[in-house]
């Protein structure tokens, strides 16, 4: 007997709720599909698709990565669909322009630690881990055309992403990116999807899973979607093009120091959506901040502990945040705390018999990303060097002058420069 067997219905779906935004057709149908999986004694086949677009897959990611986890807790099956062939197309979803394409020897280098990453989250060992390459790129013309004939391009501008660049002369729709939600669909067909995760802006997608499995004579799966997470300020989503994301993969101490930047009204969502604690908790923690029983900063300490803990470990997390707090005092004493962080991170530099330029130091220790860049954050007073706020935006440092300084950029993690011999 399968551990989904063993829990009622009404309690999956209580699990399922959490990360939820839409379930559809309805709620109905995944009860129903639900209690046929127990009758049957089986586990429903649970699809989550990611492409290949980046190497870095973001906590915007984990949200649908965490209610396949929940499903996998449930005792279903998780079907991870890495789209190394779909990223060559790309999503158009949320898009008003075309995605600039990528060959599939791009998207197979970006896929190379999707695996790994999705494991923090899911459980490898119970989940099926499929690269979308394996059937869409055995498809003949002949298979695009005979699927084609099944999908209007009525339909297609139905979706709001098409409809919307169509209303505006400036913008454009090209025709592979029609075959979009096709390829998706054709997704479900071949991994035979009960049911399919995705953000909210993959809901045209999804729906496609759903007519291209009647098309071949499969049950249509149900779509769950999610909200889409904003990033740590402003009204924007998580995005890497923005910077406003934390990666899956980073270090912890750059996650936890990049994660306490967030908005205070951050909380209320990234608690719901990135963490498992109750519910009842988290809304007895913000009550708390509303009357004055908490100090916010705590509380969301005590969120970015927990969303660290379950990428890395809960010691690594509390490591972190007591580093953190080091960090801070580095900050408050211009440098001068009486104790270094652990590990802080060593940056190798190479100055000449001259001498190097400190921005040229702050791109050799990735802390900007240009000469440019870092001579703004300088104008902009956000540098420091052991302790002292640069203002000269075309310092030197003579040799060996850079050897054991303290480099503050911002609020990313200080750095110890040590010259090369």
């Amino acid at each position: 007997m399968t551990l989904a067997t063993r829990i009622p219905v009404e309690e999956q779906l209580a699990v399922i709720r959490r990360g939820s935004e839409k379930i559809l057709p309805d709620e109905a149908t995944l009860r129903e599909l639900l209690a046929k999986a127990a009758a049957e004694n089986r586990p429903l086949r649970v699809k989550l698709g990611i492409d290949a677009t980046t190497s870095d897959i973001t906590l915007g990611h984990t949200i649908p990565l965490r209610n396949l986890r929940r499903f996998q807790d449930l005792g279903h099956h998780a079907v991870l669909v890495i789209g190394d062939y779909t990223a060559t197309v790309g999503d158009p979803s949320g898009r008003n322009k075309g995605r600039p394409p990528l060959t599939h020897e791009q998207t197979i280098e970006n896929a190379a630690t999707y695996q790994d990453q999705a494991g923090r989250i899911i459980d490898l060992q119970r989940a099926e881990v499929v690269r979308n390459s394996e059937w869409l790129s055995k498809l003949t013309f002949r298979d695009l055309i005979q699927l084609g004939a099944h999908v209007s391009v009525k339909q297609m501008l139905q979706g709001e992403y098409f409809g919307r660049r169509m209303a505006y002369p400036e913008q454009t729709v090209f025709l592979h990116e029609m075959f979009y939600p096709i390829m998706q669909g054709v997704d479900s067909v071949h991994v035979r999807a009960d049911v399919e995760l995705g953000g909210t802006d993959q809901e045209f997608n999804c729906l496609m899973g759903r007519d291209m499995q009647k098309l071949h004579g499969q049950e249509p799966q149900v779509v769950i979607t999610n909200p889409l997470l904003l990033g740590l300020t402003g009204e924007e989503k998580m995005s890497k093009s923005l910077g406003n994301y934390v990666g899956v993969s980073w270090p912890p101490q750059e996650q936890f120091n990049k994660l306490m930047t967030m908005a205070d009204d951050r909380m209320p969502e990234y608690f719901r959506l990135l963490t498992d604690i109750p519910l009842g908790e988290v809304e007895e923690m913000l009550a708390a901040i509303r009357d004055g029983g908490a100090d916010p900063r705590a509380v969301k300490k005590q969120l970015v502990t927990s969303i660290v803990a379950d990428l890395h470990s809960e010691e690594t997390a509390r490591r972190a945040a007591e580093d953190y707090e080091r960090y801070a005092e580095l900050r408050r004493t211009g440098g001068q705390a009486d104790e270094l962080p652990r590990g802080l991170p060593e940056k190798l530099v190479r100055p000449d018999a001259d001498g190097i330029r400190l921005t040229t130091i702050m791109v050799q220790a990735e802390l900007a990303g240009s000469n440019g860049e870092a001579k703004r954050l300088i104008r902009q007073g956000g540098v420091k060097l052991r302790g002292e706020t640069v203002t000269d935006e075309n310092k030197m440092l003579r040799p060996g002058e850079a050897n054991g300084a303290l480099l503050q950029v911002g609020r990313k993690s200080p750095v110890l420069l040590r010259e090369a011999p």
